[in-house]
């Protein structure tokens, strides 16, 4: 149903454009500019962690982000670890948006939904948690695996933080197909017609 061009990370519904999860966040995050050097790290980090998870991962591929990598070798020796899917593409048909959920993966006996950080934690990544869980309505715990040198830590978000976090998605949808009236009653007629 959901077109994904990974080129230009864009989602299409028919040739109309679908916002995706982190397009939605940008309308409260510029504050937070992020140095393209950070975003290439974590999308390199990002990258390696799933060729890891898909047995394709070899040492010399890290280069200097292997620090990046032991603190992810580490967080599956000390877990028991089964995972569901990888980089699985999701679409809200109620609030008309899409994104790539990291991991659905048991943890411990847990299931989880959780999405791969390198850094700190930010307010942001319960919002992306969120949009991602409110696309399937499915049973599991929300959570972020920040990997850094060496360490990572593994962190469970609270109900609380949930209900703030989803509160924020609904508001941040609503307010983009405001702003794109014409694009919404198109994707609404798409919508009507399949069942």
């Amino acid at each position: 149903m959901i077109d994904f061009n990974a080129e230009n990370h864009e989602y299409t519904l028919e040739g109309i454009h679908i916002p995706s999860m982190s397009e939605l966040l940008e309308l409260i995050s510029s504050d937070y500019d992020i140095p393209d050097f950070y975003a290439e790290r974590g999308t390199a980090v990002h990258s390696l962690t799933e060729a890891y998870d898909k047995g394709m991962y070899f040492e010399e591929l890290a280069g200097d982000l292997i620090p990046y990598m032991f603190a992810y070798e580490d967080f599956q020796e000390e877990h028991e670890v089964k995972i569901e899917s990888i980089e699985e593409i999701l679409f809200n048909r109620e609030l008309l948006y899409a994104g790539r959920r990291d991991r659905l993966w048991i943890i411990d006996g847990d299931k989880h939904l959780t999405d791969i950080k390198t850094g700190g934690k930010y307010r942001q990544h319960i919002a992306q948690l969120c949009g991602y869980a409110l696309c399937d309505k499915g049973k599991y715990k929300l959570s972020n695996l920040y990997l850094n040198p060496y360490i990572y830590k593994l962190h469970v978000w609270g109900q609380e933080e949930i209900d703030q976090g989803c509160k924020l998605v609904e508001s941040l949808s609503l307010v983009y197909w405001e702003n794109h009236r014409r694009d919404r009653k198109k994707v609404e007629n798409i919508l009507g017609g399949i069942k």
